[in-house]
């Protein structure tokens, strides 16, 4: 099969499940991201042999996310392993990260003193670990850092402790933790208090599945997306009440929020006694964030 017939194939058989422009773009991830070829060779030589791809081909028609298949996903610019039983990183949460690395490159600017113990950061439902590493890998120039996360999957876990996005560094450490059961005070003695907390939780309202797509249903992990429609942000009040356990004076909070539950997170955090809350919009112009500070 050519470089051509691939593409053409790809086009004709994605149909049923995307639009014309979003079945040529598989196509041609899936040239460069498993057959290591460019956009670039892909244009101007349409005739070059690839082999046997019909496997490729069979899995993205059957809904299989294109990054499962090639095994990783770009986030913040570095190749994250994934695969399934892992949520893939999706563009709004390295927006999350953005906003934190400028927080912080911020705050230790602005600070009278440098700070003489380690800079503790949390990612709480930590998936792939992608929050945990980038943060880590993009501060810890500038910060001394301790980095944790933590999740309920093991799965989730071995693909977060398997990154290595850092050969030299024993940081990020990952630990299994339930946080809607977990022993909050085995936690607080294991890890002290913190910095900042940063969690990107479950948020999606089992009504939303009607208008989700096939490739998210039928493969990525149920219990990293979903939380049930009568009490939909049950993972940010919990993690609230362990970020007042956790938190040093002043530190900081940090969500990946549904738009939809935007005003309940804001009132929820308000209650809780939080300050300078504030929920932000992604490059879309939805509310996907909320930050708060512990006093």
């Amino acid at each position: 099969m050519t470089i051509r017939e691939f593409i053409d194939d790809c086009k004709r058989r994605l149909l049923p499940l995307y639009g014309k422009e979003e079945a040529a773009s598989l196509a041609s991830r899936a040239l460069e991201d498993i057959f290591n070829i460019s956009r670039t060779k892909q244009i101007t030589y349409p005739e070059t042999e690839i082999g046997d791809s019909n496997n490729v081909i069979d899995r993205l028609a059957s809904g299989e996310p294109i990054q499962y298949i090639s095994g990783f996903e770009y986030f913040c610019g570095e190749k994250f392993k994934v695969g399934p039983g892992v949520l893939i990183p999706r563009p709004e949460t390295e927006e999350l990260v953005t906003l934190i690395i400028s927080d912080l490159k911020d705050l230790k600017n602005t600070q009278n003193k440098p700070k003489v113990a380690p800079f503790k950061i949390f990612d709480i439902c930590t998936g792939t670990g992608c929050i945990a590493w980038t943060l880590h890998k993009r501060l810890s120039d500038a910060i001394t850092l301790e980095t944790y996360g933590c999740d309920i999957s093991d799965t989730a876990l071995q693909y977060a402790k398997n990154q290595k996005l850092l050969y030299s560094s024993r940081w990020p450490m990952f630990l299994k933790y339930d946080v809607l059961n977990g022993d909050l005070n085995m936690l607080k003695s294991f890890i002290g208090k913190l910095d900042v907390i940063v969690s990107n939780p479950p948020y999606i309202a089992e009504k939303e599945k009607e208008q989700m797509h096939k490739n998210v249903l039928d493969f990525e992990p149920k219990e990293a997306l979903f939380v049930p429609d009568d009490n939909p942000i049950l993972f940010y009040e919990k993690i609230a009440e362990m970020a007042k356990e956790l938190l040093t004076p002043e530190g900081l909070l940090y969500f990946e929020i549904n738009p939809l539950f935007a005003d309940k997170i804001q009132q929820m955090l308000n209650d809780k006694n939080f300050q300078n809350i504030s929920i932000l919009e992604d490059l879309s112009g939805r509310r996907r964030f909320a930050k708060a500070v512990y006093s």
